[in-house]
């Protein structure tokens, strides 16, 4: 008995090959600061800076942010294929965060600079339209460039399942300080340099974020060092047909990739309508900031708490807790929320406990699948599947959008005006009962994903044992 727990023992502990030094896990999870409080600043705000401050109208500015996410449908893997062919002296992923990190600082600035296009609205085409369909575009394509070989960059830092999960970790502890950051200081920072005028303000801060994310993603590169083969993968050109097989073959990639785009879907709904519903329902614009700390603050110091349970349980079970979590002080929002605001504040701290699985544990569950791959197809092509999953996270941030912008449109949104009963409903349910639904979806699905701990090692210790 002695003799199996032994056994059993070495099997948990990390080989000092795949063992991450704690100043490359740092460097990692600094990327993921610049790119959380880029990509969750046009989460949150995008919409409400379109309809509200640039002055285009609910219903088109849906559009605006799906059509941005077909491109990515496209672009995304396009970028993910490419940078697993890539070869050069920096590996095959890390290029990208160098040459790609200004052009994307660039892009912030654009998509919130708003020029001023009041002569042409009277007399012509609306230009705002196609102003903001063109920097949206442009940064979305940007941020592609940089963001879907940085997450890659998990896979080919270490096999390890568990040491994956700490570098996620380190991460999403990055990614939600950015997040914080996104929710809580941009309206104040808005007002500090707006002077009064939204319009500058917006300006302004996509001039800083812009900045802050060009100098995190180049912290990154220079920090971390791609030590999965990746002179190997980088030089084995799979046909694009393969790749597509062993896509379609990976039945815990596809089911992963389902269940969290439910989430996302749903969690990116929510999100798009926390301005409107305490502008609107609370009459409580300037408590924004503070709701949204609500919600992060409890997701940030919960992230120890869920790395543990995917640990002594299963990445999977972790997940599905957290976000059922959230789905139930949805459901109590719903019916509660408006009768008191404190009891709001309370639902939504508790729903920012579960809500941290949301960043950490489709990140660190997406590795395995990528082994996954490898053991039963023999094709490793992380760049690929990050692609996709990448865009699986865009793309329910654009289905939001879109559902948001049109649900406001429906019931008789306007901008900066009371609301009618309708429209008030409409972004109650859009905060709390389509998300739910979503929600669940999300669950019933991930609930047959196959891949444990002992399943991953298992296959990562047959990989290995055919290549020697």
């Amino acid at each position: 008995m002695k003799d199996k727990t032994d056994i059993a023992h070495r099997r948990l502990e990390v080989s000092p090959e795949d063992r991450v030094p704690l100043g490359m896990k740092f460097g990692y999870g600094i990327g993921d600061f610049g790119a959380n409080l880029v990509f969750l600043t046009t989460l949150f705000y995008v919409l409400y800076y379109f309809t509200d401050v640039f002055g285009i109208s609910p219903e088109v500015a849906g559009i605006i942010v799906l059509a941005s996410k077909l491109w990515d449908a496209v672009s995304d893997p396009m970028m993910g294929t490419l940078s697993d062919r890539t070869n050069s002296r920096w590996g095959s992923k890390r290029p990208y965060l160098l040459f790609g990190a200004l052009p994307l600082g660039i892009t912030v600035f654009l998509l919130f600079y708003s020029p001023d296009f009041s002569e042409s609205v009277t007399g012509g085409p609306d230009y705002r339209i196609w102003w903001s369909l063109f920097t949206y575009i442009l940064f979305c394509t940007a941020i592609t460039v940089v963001n879907v070989p940085y997450a890659a960059l998990t896979a080919s830092m270490t096999r390890d399942s568990h040491e994956r999960s700490v570098i996620t970790g380190f991460r999403m502890t990055f990614g939600i300080i950015g997040t914080l950051v996104a929710a809580g200081a941009t309206l104040p920072l808005v007002g500090l340099f707006g002077g009064g005028s939204q319009v500058i303000g917006f300006r302004t801060v996509g001039a800083i974020y812009g900045t802050l994310i060009m100098l995190t993603s180049l912290v990154t590169f220079f920090a971390v060092r791609e030590r999965v083969n990746p002179a190997a993968q980088a030089t084995q050109k799979t046909p694009i047909g393969k790749t597509i097989t062993a896509v379609l073959m990976n039945r815990p990639f596809i089911l992963l990739v389902s269940a969290t785009l439910m989430f996302m879907i749903g969690m990116n709904t929510m999100a798009a309508v926390v301005t409107y519903y305490f502008k609107y329902n609370l009459d409580a614009e300037n408590l924004v900031a503070v709701a949204n700390l609500c919600i992060f603050i409890p997701a940030l110091l919960s992230l120890p708490l869920f790395v543990f349970i995917g640990k002594k349980v299963s990445k999977k079970f972790a997940y599905n807790i957290g976000m059922g979590t959230v789905g139930a002080m949805l459901l109590l929002i719903f019916f509660f929320g408006q009768a008191d605001i404190y009891l709001t504040f309370v639902f939504l701290v508790i729903a920012g406990v579960g809500l941290c699985t949301n960043w950490l544990s489709p990140w660190a569950i997406i590795p395995d699948t990528v082994e996954y791959s490898e053991w039963k197809i023999g094709v490793r092509q992380e760049g690929t599947l990050y692609g996709i999953f990448y865009f699986v996270f865009k793309f329910g941030a654009a289905v939001a959008g879109f559902f948001a912008g049109q649900i406001l449109s429906l019931t008789g949104y306007v901008a900066n005006q009371p609301q009618t009963p309708a429209a008030l409903f409409g972004i109650r349910s859009l905060l709390t009962l389509i998300p739910l639904f979503f929600i669940v979806l999300g669950i019933v699905i991930l609930s047959f994903f196959p891949i444990d701990a002992a399943t991953h090692r298992n296959m990562v210790e047959q990989i290995r044992a055919r290549k020697k």
